[in-house]
């Protein structure tokens, strides 16, 4: 681990683009959800998207969130989306994924 001094810290906060990483971390959301859904409906042979455990509506729930919050999550292009940090570690648990899997 290389040790920074104050400025170089600074000069790397700055660069850090916030809107990048907030689309991409969308971005994610939504593939991991779809996949998982997806998955869901071809083992369970088409089954109504109400009993699957990875629709919008059901994830929103688990999360707490209206549906209409959540769908915005998963959209990259709304400016004003923020995930906390909390939903962001049942997210983890709910996709089965790390949470640095959502970065990349």
């Amino acid at each position: 681990m290389e040790v920074k001094q104050s400025y170089q810290i600074y000069e790397i906060l700055e660069n850090i683009d916030k809107e990048t990483y907030r689309k991409v971390i969308c971005k994610n959301i939504k593939n991991f959800r779809l996949e998982l859904y997806n998955q869901y409906k071809k083992e369970y042979n088409n089954a109504e998207s109400s009993n699957n455990p990875y629709s919008t509506e059901n994830v929103s729930s688990y999360l707490e969130l209206s549906k209409v919050h959540y769908k915005r999550l998963e959209n990259e292009n709304d400016s004003n989306k923020y995930v906390s940090l909390d939903n962001l570690i049942k997210l983890s648990y709910i996709f089965d994924k790390k949470l640095d899997d959502f970065l990349k």
